[in-house]
């Protein structure tokens, strides 16, 4: 499902998240004043604690390997998929569903992960490798539906439908956004949660720069057509713009991490490296991942 070069280079990376600085990794295991138990493994990296070695894995394999402990007091990191109409438009389901599983790869090591799309398919929720395997066998079925709801409401409901517990849950919001309601009601009801988040706005090319010309505009989520010569696609093309720039403001506005992720710059199952790769770099830079 991902590269083994990919594997090797987010197992070195945890998610940024308030709700995750004090309980990611090796750092769970030293939280005064509270229990650990074995979780998992990872290769050993330079700067890891000898006593943390498990040497009866290495005289079994040959191979140096890390033990990872987890506190009692855990996290919960949960990937909400958009699965509306609009993201069977330009590619960008397949990219969305790519970078959900890199962000679950990363989540399961250090949290209790789960992934959603928003029509209220889950998968279970745990640690490790079989929630890993559950979460990562929701996003292969994902898919687009008439029935999937509109964003902003979608967020809202799965955001409130959450019990408040400040600090303790993460949820990294992998949509486009598109929804004529605004988006402040869904960053309220985050807030009102006591959650932290970030917002992976996954957008395709002819989302952001249609081709000029006459042109038969379909509303993917209406299905509502009407034609457009080139001073409709200019004009569509600013307010496409204006729309990204209102969405970050107001994500970020919130406290909230954003990254805008544009589907050309490596689609999704068509050179897999390239695109775990490019999709990587997009959230380091933006830090939503960071170095252990």
């Amino acid at each position: 499902m991902l590269s083994d070069a990919t594997r090797n280079l987010l197992d070195r990376y945890a998610l940024a998240s308030n709700a995750l600085a004090r309980t990611s990794g090796e750092r769970m295991a030293r939280e005064e004043g509270q229990s650990v138990e074995f979780h998992d493994y990872r290769p050993y990296q330079a700067g890891d604690e000898l006593r943390a070695v498990d040497w009866r894995v290495y005289a079994r394999t040959g191979r140096v390997m890390t033990r990872l402990y987890q506190a009692e007091r855990t996290i919960d990191v949960h990937v909400l998929l958009d699965t509306s109409r609009s993201m069977a438009v330009g590619g960008k389901l397949p990219y969305a569903t790519g970078v959900a599983r890199l962000l679950a790869y990363v989540a399961h090591r250090d949290a209790r992960v789960q992934v959603h799309d928003i029509t209220a398919g889950r998968s279970a929720a745990g640690m490790g490798r079989g929630a890993l395997a559950a979460a990562w066998g929701t996003l292969d079925v994902a898919d687009t539906g008439a029935d999937a709801p509109a964003p902003v409401a979608a967020i809202r409901g799965f955001a409130l439908g959450l019990p408040r517990v400040r600090g303790a849950g993460l949820v990294l919001v992998v949509s486009d956004l598109f929804d004529p309601a605004p988006l402040r009601p869904a960053l309220l009801a985050l807030r009102a949660r006591g959650l932290d988040a970030a917002f992976l706005h996954v957008l395709a090319e002819d989302d952001l720069d249609p081709l000029p010309g006459r042109l038969e505009l379909v509303d993917a989520e209406s299905g509502e057509r009407m034609l457009a010569g080139p001073p409709e696609v200019e004009a569509y093309r600013e307010a496409v713009q204006g729309f990204v720039r209102r969405v970050r403001g107001a994500i970020q506005q919130a406290g909230f991490a954003y990254v805008l992720m544009r589907t050309d710059t490596a689609p999704a199952g068509a050179e897999s490296v390239a695109f775990e790769r490019a999709a990587f770099t997009a959230l380091r830079r933006a830090r939503v991942l960071v170095p252990r």
